[in-house]
């Protein structure tokens, strides 16, 4: 075991080999011999103490120190065949060297010789040289030869030891856990005894010390465990994977220049007020992911957000400073379509708007809807989700006229490149019925396109897109003056990543509406920067 290899590899063999040379009565020669291949093993020339011991005459006393040192210049030579001959005579001649049968336990592990190894280091273990690590070989060979309660009873023994290293005390934790996981598939419930024996024994591993290359290991074991007995808090029934951040909080700060102010009333139409000005947006979004059975999603959320004109002087451009409440409700029913993984979903959203009022000179309420969505998300195409919903808006407003209701049929669908880029497509039809000003009701369906380059270039993604939008009104007085309402915008963004919370993005956008209505034409350049900071 690589990790084991380097514990002490030289302690002790100099007070080792010199207490043999004084302790036995040998000749000045082959004293100067065995002396000189010491020195030959401490520089790591194994050949050399291997030629120059093994045709050496030496009588009983000393046949015991010579096949010792040939026997461990073998094994680090990783022959351990050789090794193993040598060690079996040297224990044959009396050897009392510490170390031998942790040595010869290493080579007989290596050549395979499993049973034999796990005895040896049994009495390495008894003899207190290296106990940690020979009990730890004594647990690791009997989990190789499946010989579980045993390999459980010392690894559990090795782990009480209040002197062993800390890369040996977390790979011995890993390697119990292991044990625990043989045990739990042959049992009749495993996913229970996984969830409360194997995992945290896993756990207790990677806090042991939790920056090592080993923990990184452990954590990926730990999610292919979890995956495979459906453990896994972030892998849903239908096989869906979602994030295991369960916050998400954002905070967003964007300046856009606009040279020609948009005009909206939560109507499909809008005018131009042939105004430019700044405008400062601030938008915080919260959300949590509430997991239940696997089975269901629910997401509740809040979003505030404030938007400010630097143009006063204009009072159309200045009402249109506003801020929004929007608290929603989102949840997913995950199930299987099609064989692949699928989402009921069901949405509430509920919008409470504010408005600079000229009579009021402040922002105050303005509008307020409720937004019921219901659809399914599924994969019936091989390199992208598809999304069908239905929605419902019920609006009111301080101004009666305003007040309306809106049904709308919604289909997107992602496109995976092979390269990793993104497409989506997306069909909306809008019918909108102003129930209080006839004339206003409208139909309006939006065809929209994004294309997503995640690497343009080394932490930038671009984003390019264009929706083109035909509004029909209902009355027919207004359908002869107005026709087909046609609005083009395209829109081009660069988003740079300037660390894993913060980004930077600038992005343009180009609006061309065009109607019959001549105080109905009209067209826009915004250009805006977006500094984003999520938590």
């Amino acid at each position: 075991m690589f990790w084991l290899n380097g514990f002490g590899l030289m302690k002790l063999y100099s007070v080792l080999i010199f207490s043999l040379l004084f302790s036995l009565n040998i000749s000045a020669n082959d004293s100067g011999i065995i002396k000189s291949s010491f020195e030959n093993y401490k520089r790591g020339s194994y050949g050399k103490v291997i030629s120059s011991l093994e045709n050496l005459k030496v009588n009983s006393k000393t046949r015991a120190t010579k096949h010792y040192l040939i026997a461990l210049s073998y094994n680090r030579l990783q022959q351990y065949d050789r090794a193993i001959r040598h060690f079996r005579k040297a224990l044959k001649s009396g050897s009392k060297a510490q170390d031998i049968y942790y040595e010869y336990g290493q080579a007989l592990y290596a050549d395979s010789e499993l049973t034999k190894a796990r005895a040896s280091f049994k009495k390495s273990f008894r003899g207190k040289y290296k106990p940690d690590s020979s009990l730890y070989y004594v647990a690791h060979i009997s989990q190789i030869l499946e010989q579980n309660k045993k390999a459980k009873r010392y690894y559990v023994k090795m782990l009480k030891s209040k002197t062993a290293d800390k890369d040996l005390l977390q790979v011995a934790r890993f390697q119990l856990g292991e044990v625990l996981l043989t045990m739990a598939r042959k049992a009749t419930d495993p996913e229970r005894l996984v969830d409360k024996f194997v995992l945290p024994q896993i756990d207790k591993a990677i806090a042991i010390k939790k920056e090592s290359s080993l923990a990184d290991e452990i954590r990926s074991r730990k999610k292919e465990i979890e995956r495979e007995f459906g453990l896994d808090p972030n892998m849903l029934r239908n096989g869906r994977v979602i994030s295991s951040k369960r916050w998400n909080i954002s905070i967003d700060e964007k300046v856009s220049y606009d040279n020609n102010i948009s005009l909206t009333s939560d109507l499909a139409s809008s005018t131009a007020s042939r105004e430019d000005s700044y405008i400062f947006e601030t938008t915080f979004n919260s959300s949590y992911n509430l997991i239940f059975k696997k089975r269901f999603v629910i997401t509740p959320s809040l979003g505030l957000s404030t938007k400010s004109h630097t143009n006063k002087d204009s009072e159309a451009v200045r009402a249109e400073d506003n801020y929004n409440i929007d608290p929603s409700l989102n949840s997913t029913y995950e199930h299987k379509l099609f064989l692949n993984p699928a989402s009921l979903l069901f949405n509430i959203e509920y919008n409470y708007k504010g408005r600079f009022r000229k009579e009021l000179s402040r922002r105050t309420f303005y509008s307020r809807y409720l937004n019921v969505a219901l659809g399914e998300k599924f994969q019936f195409f091989i390199k992208g989700e598809t999304t069908i919903k239905f929605e419902y808006k019920d609006l009111k407003s301080y101004i009666v006229d305003l007040h309306s209701k809106t049904k709308s049929f919604s289909v997107d669908q992602v496109y995976y490149t092979t390269s990793g880029h993104l497409f989506i497509f997306l069909l909306k039809y809008d019918a909108l019925d102003s129930y209080n000003s006839t004339a206003s009701s409208t139909n309006a369906t939006l065809l929209r396109v994004d294309f997503i380059h995640p690497t343009f270039l080394p932490k930038i993604t671009l984003h390019v897109g264009a929706s083109m939008s035909f509004t029909d009104y209902t009355d027919s007085n207004e359908s002869l003056s107005r026709g087909v309402e046609k609005t083009f915008a395209p829109i081009f963004k660069l988003t740079k990543k300037i660390s894993e919370k913060l980004q930077f993005a600038v992005s343009y956008e180009y609006t061309n509406n065009t109607s019959l209505e001549a105080d109905s034409k009209y067209s826009k350049h915004i250009t805006s920067t977006q500094l984003s900071y999520s938590f």
